[in-house]
């Protein structure tokens, strides 16, 4: 059972609602701000920051509310207005149970391009509407509603409806719209009483509390600007060209202080605590690596990833390069249009000219941005810039299938989203790309990290050792050696091991964090023996880390040790009450309570889950897991049925419900399951080692070895699938074909043995 709870950690990003908040350090609203600093303020409301909320006040609404009905996934929706009333603005659509009913607009989020509305359900749930004003121009086809999920099917059933946990407002957007937030969420009452002491992003929001820097204002107590502030941007250094150099030189030493101020919204991560302001940026969050979801094997964005993981893998960050370097602190918005920008480190003698980028001057083709910062669409009309600046690699998206900016761009049909590859066969492919560069005269090392990625991803045990080899050399960004790094965790062997421990030392706390990840796969006595002298790890993001990996050892050890993990356990809970209102820490919570031998605590955390979210798969397929491995046989399959249903394409719903029909002792039913499974993307090599052992009982053994060929192929150098193959090829005469695989069998296990008897047998 404990094996089975599927660990998933709140990623996204958190705000709340209503009273100032006080402190020993009080805040201060912004007109206090406005008194000293009116032309920063005129700037900052402007910006992004002050407009990532406001009250639907007629200056703050941009959408069209004059009695316009819309219709998207057959559900009916109006904006309309109460005149000489107060709210004025209202929206009409249907609730949960499907009927229809009037709203006043809570809140108004974001402004350009697109622009949400917040409506306020019971028990101080604040959900975001997903269908948006589309604030551009008209000649830019916008100035219209639209639907931000147009390619679901979404009823009052799906996890996207608007009241649904996935659009809430308190657990997943408003720690980075509001200022100090608090979510005050209720488990037991599943309520919020969210608070902030700004509606948008204010100054204190980074600075932290302002009372005293308007204090020694008035008393004209400081000569400084920021003084009195418990936090402020550092010097960052400064650029100057040498004779002779085309990129200029940092005087001055690096600081964390933009990761700290500034990532900590613009990342994805889990939040640890509440109260960010100034803090180190592993004290606060946990950064969610370069896993597949979110990015494509060579680090480019594929999810919104609010650009910190993007950055930390570029040789600007390495080399010292800051977030104010390119943009305003206070507007968000570059100091410099096109490429003068970049030409302020990159000399526009050598790198703005037609012989650096081989387009016509003044193009976009000519722009630094098109190929070294190519943008990806999120919610249909907001480009985003992939901030990793990287170059075009056509070699990769040949053999990995990443995107690369040229063909991005050179596409025969200019509708196509720049997120779409080319069409297969027209004449600017990723080939064609790839020649262009090599007349170029463009060459690119041969051992990229991405094919390492690629492999360890699809499971690749003989990956294991290049891989440690590449992060131990030290010379790949910290964010790209923790990505690789912690992938460890699924090819465990004595050489991850000894990288993993020798990574614990390293002075990153997102390697030290990924390297107790990798070490997770290995036994709880060798785990407790190799990590306890880590548990006061200075990074809070480690010490969690810690915390979660040797909690299954709790129960072993003596008093004295007990006491010690406890209080790490302790502090690894409190970390996720901050989270507690999102279904995926209630599974952690559940994962935690397990492994302690806490199995109501675990099932209550569960249903929690379910609470928040009815459809979450984890929690079903967990909660049915529990259930099954408790005895209670007839509360499983609802709750399987109740996954399928609302992710027909998760693998591991499939499965789960094929073992349940063997567990009925219904194999001809569970056969279709079992192979839907393998189909889809979550898929797992294990999936396919038993759709062939439940084929080969139902005498199919021809049909079985086709989808273990298949695995094999899919999934390289997996132990189980080959050891099963060559077994059933053996049992067949298939003697030719079983040597095949029984020699990779040698390369990953040559002493195994089952490997060794095979090798024996076909020696003689």
């Amino acid at each position: 059972m404990n094996k089975s709870f599927v660990i998933f950690v709140s990623v996204f990003f958190i705000l709340k609602t209503a009273s100032l908040f006080a402190s020993e350090r009080a805040f201060v609203g912004s007109a206090s701000c406005q008194s000293c600093h009116q032309q920063q303020f005129d700037s900052w409301r402007v910006s992004d920051h002050a407009k990532s909320m406001a009250l639907p006040i007629e200056q703050n609404v941009v959408g069209d509310f004059n009695d316009i009905s819309v219709e998207f996934h057959g559900i009916k929706t109006t904006f309309f207005t109460k005149p000489d009333t107060s709210p004025y603005y209202w929206v009409k659509t249907i609730d949960q149970q499907g009927q229809q009913k009037e709203w006043p607009i809570k809140y108004t989020f974001g402004h350009y391009p697109l622009q949400q509305y917040l409506l306020e359900l019971d028990d101080g749930h604040v959900q975001a509407l997903n269908i948006a004003w589309d604030s551009r121009p008209k000649e830019q086809d916008g100035q219209k509603w639209y639907h931000l999920q147009p390619d679901e099917k979404i009823s009052t059933e799906h996890p996207f409806f608007w009241t649904r946990h996935f659009q809430n407002w308190n657990s997943r957007c408003a720690d980075c719209h509001s200022t100090n937030v608090t979510k005050n969420y209720s488990a037991d009452l599943h309520s919020y009483k969210t608070t902030w002491s700004e509606i948008n992003v204010s100054c204190e929001a980074c600075h932290g509390a302002g009372s005293e820097h308007v204090s020694m204002a008035i008393n004209k107590k400081f000569t400084e600007p920021g003084k009195g502030f418990p936090f402020n941007l550092e010097r960052t250094p400064s650029w100057s060209f040498t004779v002779g150099d085309a990129i200029a030189n940092p005087k001055g030493l690096k600081t964390p202080t933009h990761i700290n101020m500034c990532g900590r919204c613009h990342s994805r991560r889990s939040q640890l605590v509440e109260k960010a302001a100034g803090q180190d940026f592993h004290d606060t969050a946990a950064l969610q690596l370069l896993n597949t979801e979110s990015y494509f094997a060579d680090g480019q964005i594929r999810d919104e990833v609010f650009v910190l993981g993007s950055f930390l893998q570029s040789k600007m960050h390495a080399a010292g390069v800051t977030c104010s370097n390119c943009h305003d602190a206070h507007t968000g918005k570059v100091r410099i249009e096109g490429n003068g920008l970049c030409s302020q480190c990159h000399l526009a003698e050598v790198y703005d000219t037609p012989e650096h980028h081989h387009h016509k001057m003044h193009t976009d083709g000519a722009a630094c941005v098109s190929c070294h910062m190519p943008e990806r669409t999120y919610m249909q009309v907001d480009p985003r810039r992939d901030h990793k600046f990287g170059v075009p690699r056509p070699d990769l998206s040949l053999a990995l299938g990443v995107p690369n900016a040229c063909t991005n761009c050179h596409q025969q049909d200019k509708g196509l989203s720049n997120n779409r590859k080319k069409d297969a066969g027209s004449e600017k492919d990723n080939a064609w790309a790839l020649a262009s560069l090599d007349e170029w005269g463009v060459k690119f090392e041969d051992k990229h990290w991405a094919y390492l990625n690629h492999r360890i991803q699809q499971g690749d045990i003989l990956a294991t050792r290049p891989l440690t080899q590449a992060v131990m050399k030290g010379n790949l960004p910290n964010v790209i050696s923790a990505s690789l790094l912690q992938q460890l965790e699924s090819t465990p062997s004595k050489v991850s091991v000894e990288a993993a421990f020798k990574s614990l030392k390293h002075n990153s706390p997102i390697v030290r964090k990924a390297a107790v990840r990798a070490l997770k796969a290995i036994s709880p006595a060798m785990r407790w023996q190799l990590l306890s002298p880590y548990i006061d790890d200075p990074s809070l993001s480690v010490r969690v880390e810690i915390a979660d990996a040797l909690v299954d050892t709790y129960n072993d050890l003596s008093i004295d040790l007990q006491v010690k993990l406890g209080a790490l356990i302790d502090e690894y809970r409190k970390s996720l009450m901050v989270s507690a209102g999102s279904p995926a820490t209630q599974a952690t919570l559940a994962n935690l309570e397990a492994r302690l031998g806490n199995n109501d605590a675990a099932e209550k955390a569960l249903l929690q889950a379910l609470r928040i979210e009815p459809d979450y798969v984890p929690a079903l397929l967990n909660l049915a897991d529990y259930y099954r491995a408790s005895g209670r046989e007839a509360e499983v399959e609802p709750l399987l049925k109740r996954a399928l249903k609302v992710a027909p394409d998760s693998g591991a719903a499939h499965h789960s419900y094929g073992l349940f029909l063997v567990r009925r002792q219904n194999y001809d039913a569970a056969l279709p399951y079992f192979e839907a499974a393998i189909k889809q993307v979550d898929a797992l090599p294990r999936y396919a080692y038993v759709y062939a052992v439940a084929l080969d009982s139902k005498g199919q053994a021809g049909k079985a070895i086709e989808i273990l060929t298949a695995a094999a192929e899919r999934w390289p150098n997996q132990y189980e699938i080959l050891l099963l193959l060559v077994n059933y090829l053996d049992q067949r005469g298939n003697v030719k074909l079983a040597m095949n695989y029984l020699s990779k069998l040698t390369a990953i296990a040559p002493n195994a043995p089952e490997v060794k008897r095979l090798i024996e047998k076909y020696r003689h």
